[in-house]
């Protein structure tokens, strides 16, 4: 992506570890849909029934279907030297059929990078199903002519237009750079293939260049790779997108030196399509850089160029928008036409629209700066239009990362599903134990119906664990649950649950009792934390320590670790009565609702010796109950 190793190490090392917040317009909300399970995706797809396929630096494939992404397959000799990888995939429109999937690589096979096509079987049509693998025996070769001698810049997106051709960017390989002026390189271009006309099967040799060809590309007539050449002069496209209304391309293209550049490449209405040539390295931008020999051709001019700095350096392109009908997510009328794209390191997103030119859109309310619709996006590698209307966005934790990574989508604030707490709320047990109820929540849609396979994430706050990892998915009736074991430290705890973009969220409040044995000098301190509903909240307790070698006591409430009918089990403080009211402290056994103590403890008496401390209580409201076994070194 970046015109030099010197920029690239030390941008990466200021910004890898670096944690961003996203910003986006009022009325604007980010949902995120994977937060964890990642490794350092380069790209996404869309399937026909609306799944995602993540294709991951190293190879992983992964697919997702609303809960955690799940690993389909791994693309062989993948090549991951700096900027190589598996950078580019996109699957067949008729994908629920014949699934297939093409990834653009960086191979270790040879110098040349890879468009295979590989083919995935199982749940093909179902799109609730993860039950889907790729066959990596199946890899059919489409193009190997595009070297790949250098580290960097190797193109990276490949993805189908509304004609049913498959387009593919492809970078100049950071070698001579007037190999993009040159249509026959297969270097610094865009190719438009009918991979239509690819056998079905596996198969290591390439077709032939001919059996590739559209018969509409404008060197068609030619015999060589240029009869696949729409446009060239191009440095480095990682990320272009297709209008799927017009079939016109827009590309982001990586500048050298001072000047980063997006383009548009016009679909025509009838006839072959043009060749263009968007200049480099004549161009850098609209500024000249370079000579190949010559004149300079005719080039076409960037829709837009950006100076460098602020962190611009590698510019990318996303989707034209466009409203989908009946979408759940649409950004709204207004932003229909409007062109996105962003720099890879500023994580600064741009929108333009066209009035006869393309200019830069007005502001809208909450933007987070005159120039930018939305910023704290570093890492960012590709932004699709979803079919649901939303922007998709496939994030990096940094830059150059191995691992890790988001997918988020950006979607205009309406009616949002929502999750409510049913059951298992109020709890209040011993510190070190598990809850013995589970916390049911559901999930409701926009309406408030069950929902059905909706997901939900629970998060703790305090002295707890939860039994469950995210994201939880719901039951045919919208239920899902989990269970908590409280720590060892006791007090308050807090689970909520959350489903994506849910302003509306279900809360649990539980209580872990703990008793405490603190020695503090020539004193012992003891206390309890504890929580009740009674009014007044007056509590008495029996608190209770026994020397090594005591029994357990099993009871009602469960186990009690200071026997009281143990010869050297010392019963310190007595709020019922039950032991005559004695209080050792002098400060009695009545708690509001917990209770501190101070001892003054003999010398010597409990040197060396491994203590055991627990207290049981009466609350108003739900009666008996015990706190955790305390045991303390002394």
């Amino acid at each position: 992506m970046l015109r030099s190793a010197v920029l690239t190490t030390a941008l990466a090392t200021a910004l890898a570890t670096t944690a961003f917040a996203q910003n986006v317009p009022t009325g604007f909300v980010i949902d995120t849909l994977v937060g964890s399970g990642l490794q350092a995706p380069h790209d996404f797809c869309f399937l026909p029934d609306g799944r995602v396929l993540f294709a991951n630096r190293t190879g992983p494939v992964q697919i997702w279907a609303g809960g955690s992404p799940v690993a389909i397959g791994t693309i062989p000799n993948v090549q991951t030297s700096s900027e190589q990888g598996l950078l580019g995939i996109a699957a067949d429109p008729s994908f629920s059929t014949n699934g297939y999937v093409y990834v653009w690589y960086s191979s270790t096979a040879d110098s040349f990078m890879h468009l295979d096509r590989f083919q995935c079987t199982g749940d093909l049509a179902n799109p609730a199903s993860t039950m889907v693998t790729l066959n990596t025996a199946s890899r059919r070769v489409i193009l190997t002519s595009t070297p790949d001698n250098a580290f960097n810049h190797n193109g990276g997106s490949v993805r189908f237009g509304p004609d049913g051709m498959l387009y593919v960017s492809m970078g100049d390989d950071a070698q001579s750079p007037c190999n993009a002026q040159s249509t026959t390189s297969s270097l610094g271009c865009v190719m438009r293939i009918n991979v239509a006309a690819v056998p079905a099967g596996a198969g290591t040799v390439a077709p032939t260049f001919s059996s590739l060809d559209p018969g509409t590309n404008p060197l068609s007539a030619n015999a060589g790779v240029d009869q696949l050449v729409i446009a060239h002069g191009l440095r480095n496209p990682v990320r272009f997108e297709i209008d799927q209304t017009t079939g016109s391309l827009y590309i982001g293209d990586v500048g050298q030196n001072a000047v980063e550049e997006v383009d548009e490449y016009v679909y025509p209405s009838v006839g072959n399509l043009p060749l263009i040539n968007f200049g480099w390295p004549w161009r850098e931008g609209n500024n000249s850089y370079s000579s190949c020999g010559g004149s300079m051709p005719a080039v076409t001019a960037p829709a837009a160029a950006i100076p460098q700095g602020g962190s611009w350096f590698s510019v990318m392109s996303g989707p034209r928008y466009r409203q989908q009908p009946g979408g759940t997510y649409n950004l709204g009328a207004s932003y229909d036409g409007s062109w996105f794209y962003w720099d890879y390191f500023s994580g600064q997103v741009r929108r333009m629209i066209n009035t006869g030119t393309w200019v830069a859109a007005p502001s809208v309310p909450g933007q987070p700066d005159a120039t930018n619709w939305s910023t704290g996006w570093i890492g960012l590698v590709s932004m699709r239009q979803g079919l649901d209307g939303g922007l998709y966005c496939l994030h990096h934790p940094g830059t150059y990362p191995s691992t890790g990574g988001t997918f988020k989508r950006i979607r205009l604030l309406g009616p949002t599903n929502s999750t409510v707490a049913i059951s298992g709320g109020g709890q209040m047990g011993p510190a070190t134990e598990a809850f013995p109820t589970p916390l049911v929540a559901r999930v409701l849609d926009t309406v408030g119906n069950p929902l059905p396979g909706g997901t939900v994430n629970f998060t703790v706050s305090g002295p707890g664990t939860l039994s469950t990892t995210n994201p939880v998915i719901a039951d045919a009736n919208g239920y899902v649950q989990t269970s908590v074991t409280a720590t060892n430290l006791g007090g308050a705890i807090t689970v909520t649950a959350t489903t994506p973009g849910s302003q509306t969220n279900g809360t649990f409040a539980l209580f872990s009792r703990k008793v405490t044995a603190t020695p503090a000098g020539t004193l012992l301190v003891m206390s309890v934390a504890n929580s009740t509903t009674a009014v007044p909240a007056n509590v008495p307790y029996i608190l209770m320590m026994s020397f090594p070698g005591g029994p357990t006591l099993p009871t009602i409430l469960g186990p009690i670790c200071t026997d009281p009918g143990y010869a050297l089990t010392i019963v310190l403080e007595d709020g019922t009565g039950a032991f005559g009211g004695i209080s050792f402290s002098g400060s009695g056994g009545i708690g509001n609702p917990g209770k501190t103590w101070l001892y003054t403890v003999p010398a010597g008496l409990l040197t060396g010796q491994l203590m055991k401390f627990q207290a049981v209580g009466l609350d108003g409201v739900t009666g008996w109950f015990r706190t955790n076994c305390e045991t303390r070194q002394f």
